[in-house]
């Protein structure tokens, strides 16, 4: 097959999209690419002239007549096509067994760590993980064993770290080779995330964030509070019919709809309608499945599933496609008339960037861009609503704290609607302690995890080439005194957290994580939800429906929420 130079950029697997692409457009017979996915050598075509369109639907799925497939190809291609199959299982056998091997290594090498309790023959701890709350259990285990466990899931043998200064050689002194673990743990989401900053590695990660990087320095700051603003004064508008009436509203979901807006305005300049005719039923419903996936992967079997599954997620690909195309247009016929190209947003910065290297643009700039945007839209609602959700959920619960938090924001914040100043929301320090103690107390991150690609030492075992670790955040943030009480004192000037070492300080608090791989948007979401939570404290007085019950957090889904929502009465 000829590819098109915009095809040989990531080599096969971009090979592969192309062909994909170009079957759904009907330059491709399917043979073709059935071929080449079973590794044969089909019958040479230049793809860059359309070929006969194929005497079947060109829709994924299989042919309305299974004899025209089989007559595209010659007895030599068919034979290639066995061979291929043949050699393709030795290559899936050998695969098997040195993963396999690596295992084994391991295991072998971690003899010495702690073994967490209940593991089975053939099983190890699998079965106990699924019962329940996985992080919760890695929990338990971790903390009679500290500061690290092994366990097992089958034949995979994981490390469950627990000390600040660990993490401090995992995520800073020694990052470059403690790698994501996109084999296992972020696996379910990379039909979403593909290789953008969050689940890629090495090179390509330290590219893509130098060039992601200054689309979020500092001045942009200034944006994020007009827009944070105007979203809060437009679920304020909401919740002042609800004022009163003794009907509870479910702030979780308002939360996350709300965030949603704000980063589709910051990044995209998407008004809010449109936020919301979009993301929930697309973007959010892909997060939700690829949530369950991790520890319900029967899911993959169950076409009706997949099937909406990868609908939602060609239409999402497709509609930020579009808006990136759009804006790219815009740009060259700003460029065209003499003027500048417009820099309104996330997106045209990093658009503008992309222009400085001087690269052509293929279709590969634009898959790994879109891959982006919605890495982005992850790490832009979703840490942000579950701190939200949780901060007001205390704050109900102590009248107290709530009163000091109002009086802050009224002398903070301006009228409704109007941006306030960025130094006076950055003066918000008790809404921002209470934040940040909301992030520590449920730990809406409770695990990262890394795969090891040399061997190292950590809490004095030696640890080889292939480990899986399991960094139990949680656990190192409920080495507080009375950890489970929730005190923004802590991190207020002087509090709990400034007694730490200067040495493990940044590592006793790791909601962003720490290091290279630190969030780039944590204070675009810490100065958003200052002005949020401020403005709604100041107007509202909220009232958790079960109040005993809601604290309840989510067992299987990451970021952690309430299990059952966040319902409350408006006054």
């Amino acid at each position: 097959v000829v590819f098109p130079p915009e095809a040989e950029v990531h080599g096969f697997e971009n090979k592969w999209l192309y062909l994909s692409e170009a079957r759904a457009t009907r330059e491709v017979p399917a043979s073709y690419i059935v071929a080449l996915k079973a590794g044969a050598r089909p019958r040479s075509l230049n793809t860059t002239t359309p070929a006969p369109a194929p005497p079947f639907p060109p829709c994924p799925g299989l042919p309305r007549a299974p004899m025209e497939v089989w007559d595209s190809f010659s007895i030599p291609s068919a034979l290639s096509v066995a061979y291929a199959l043949l050699a393709s299982t030795c290559t899936l056998l050998l695969l098997r067994w040195l993963e396999a091997d690596r295992w084994a290594r391991v295991w072998w090498a971690t003899r010495a760590i702690p073994s967490a309790p209940g593991n089975l023959p053939l099983f190890g701890h699998a079965l106990t993980l699924a019962r329940g709350c996985s992080w919760g259990q890695m929990y338990d285990w971790v903390s009679a064993a500290m500061p690290v466990v092994r366990f097992r899931v089958g034949t995979r043998t994981g490390v469950i770290v627990a000390d600040p200064a660990a993490f401090k050689r995992i995520v800073q002194t020694r990052q470059r080779i403690y790698a994501k673990d996109t084999d296992f743990s972020y696996r379910e989401f990379l039909p979403i995330l593909g290789t953008g900053l969050v689940t890629s590695n090495g090179d390509h990660w330290q590219r893509q964030r130098l060039l992601m990087a200054p689309a979020f320095r500092i001045d942009m700051l200034d944006t994020i509070l007009p827009i944070a603003a105007r979203a809060v004064e437009r679920l304020a508008t909401k919740l002042r019919k609800h004022k009163g009436t003794g009907q509870p509203v479910d702030m979780e979901e308002e939360f996350r709809l709300l965030t949603l807006q704000v980063i589709g305005e910051a990044i995209l300049s998407l008004p809010p309608e449109e936020c919301d005719r979009v993301f929930p039923p697309l973007y959010l419903s892909v997060m939700e499945e690829s949530n369950k996936r991790v520890l319900q992967p029967w899911r993959l079997l169950w076409p009706p599933l997949v099937r909406r599954y990868d609908a939602n997620i060609r239409a999402l690909n497709a509609y930020l496609g579009g808006v990136i195309e759009r804006r790219r247009e815009a740009r060259a016929a700003a460029r065209a008339a003499g003027g500048a190209p417009p820099d309104v947003d996330i997106l045209d910065r990093v658009l503008a960037a992309l222009e400085a290297r001087g690269r052509p643009w293929t279709r590969a700039s634009a898959t790994q861009l879109c891959y982006e945007l919605k890495t982005f839209l992850l790490a832009g609602h979703e840490t942000s609503a579950a701190m939200l959700c949780w901060t007001l959920y205390e704050l109900s619960l102590q009248p107290g704290l709530y009163g000091e938090a109002r009086r802050e924001a009224r002398e903070a914040l301006p009228a409704r609607a109007a941006p306030p100043a960025r130094a006076a929301v950055e003066g918000m320090t008790l809404t921002l302690a209470a934040l940040k103690e909301s992030l520590r107390k449920y730990s809406v991150v409770p695990v990262l995890t890394r795969n090891l690609v040399a061997p190292d030492t950590l809490c004095g075992h030696d640890l080889p080439a292939g480990s899986w670790i399991v960094l139990h955040v949680q656990r190192v943030h409920h080495l507080y005194k009375d950890p489970l009480a929730w005190k923004p004192a802590r991190f207020m000037p002087g509090g709990e957290y400034e007694q730490f070492d200067e040495d493990i300080r940044p590592y006793m608090f790791m909601p962003f994580i720490q290091g290279p791989r630190n969030c780039l948007g944590q204070f675009f979401a810490l100065l958003e939800a200052r002005v949020i939570l401020g403005a709604l404290c100041r107007e509202f007085n909220f009232r958790p429906v079960h109040p005993e019950h809601q604290g309840v957090t989510h067992p299987t889904v990451i970021p952690v929420g309430p299990v059952n929502g966040m319902r409350m009465y408006v006054d």
